[in-house]
C-alpha cells in the first residue's frame, strides 16, 4: 500500500469510527458496527454493512429504514480526506421507495453539489413545472433543490436530528448531545476548509478581531471552485 493511500485509510478509519459511534448514540436496534469500510479503487466508501439500510423504528416497530454512503478520497493537494460522494436517504419500509434523500457530488455535472431530493406529489409545482416545459413535471423528486453547496451542505448530523425530532422515530437517550458534539466537529471542520479556500478574507476577520496575521510569499489564492461553484 502507497503512504498516500495507508494515509487516506486512517483517516478514513476514524471516520468510519465516529459515524458508526454516532448512529449508535443516536438509533436504536441499529448492527453493531451500524457502518463498515469499502475500498474502491482510489477511495473509501462509508456505509451500512452489505450496502444495505439501517432499520428506524417508531414505538419499536420499523416504518422506514436510513441509507447512508459516503466516498472518501485524498483532496487535490493530497493532504486532507476529502468527500467524494455522499447520499442520506429516508426510504418507507412498507415498499422500499425513497422518501427524501439528500446527496453531494466533490464534482457535480450540471447539478448543485450538495441537493436535496423529495418524493411526492404537488399538484400547483406540477403545474408550474409542466407550464415551463419541465422533462418530468409529475416527477417532483426529479428536481435537485440546492441546499448550501460544498462547505454549507447537510451533515448526518442534521439528517438525524431531522428524522429523531420532526420524523419522531424512536431515539436512544441522549441523542441530542451525541448529535451535537458531531456537528461541533464537523463546522469545525469545514470552518477550516473554508479558511483554505478563502484565505485572505478570513485574514482579515482575524485581524478586525485583533489577531495579528502576517501573509505568506505567495499569498495563496482564494479557491474559486469553493466560492462559486452551485
Amino acid at each position: 500500500m502507497s503512504e498516500l493511500s495507508a494515509e487516506l485509510e486512517r483517516h478514513v478509519a476514524q471516520y468510519g469510527w465516529e459515524t458508526s459511534e454516532l448512529l449508535l448514540a443516536a438509533l436504536p436496534g441499529l448492527p453493531d458496527p451500524p457502518v463498515e469500510i469499502l475500498r474502491r479503487e482510489d477511495r473509501f466508501v462509508v456505509g451500512a454493512p452489505g450496502q444495505k439500510t439501517l432499520p428506524l423504528y417508531v414505538a419499536g416497530e420499523q416504518l422506514a429504514s436510513l441509507k447512508v454512503s459516503v466516498a472518501c478520497r485524498m483532496d487535490s493537494v493530497g493532504r486532507y480526506m476529502a468527500v467524494e460522494e455522499s447520499a442520506f436517504a429516508l426510504l418507507a419500509a412498507l415498499d422500499r421507495t425513497p422518501v427524501l434523500r439528500v446527496h453531494y457530488y466533490r464534482s457535480p455535472r450540471g447539478k448543485p453539489s450538495a441537493h436535496l431530493h423529495v418524493h411526492g406529489h404537488r399538484g400547483a409545482l406540477s403545474h408550474l413545472l409542466s407550464r415551463a416545459g419541465h422533462d418530468t413535471p409529475h416527477d417532483i423528486s426529479s428536481l435537485h433543490i440546492p441546499v448550501g453547496g460544498s462547505r454549507f451542505r447537510p451533515c448526518l448530523e442534521d439528517f438525524l436530528q431531522f428524522l429523531v425530532q420532526e420524523c419522531r422515530f424512536d431515539s436512544v437517550p441522549g441523542w441530542q448531545q451525541a448529535v451535537e458534539d458531531g456537528r461541533e466537529r464537523w463546522r469545525c471542520l469545514q470552518v477550516a476548509a473554508i479558511v483554505r479556500d478563502v484565505p485572505e478574507e478570513a485574514a482579515r476577520v482575524l485581524r478586525e478581531l485583533g489577531y495579528a496575521v502576517e501573509p505568506p510569499d505567495p499569498v495563496p489564492a482564494a479557491s474559486a471552485k469553493a466560492l462559486r461553484t452551485w
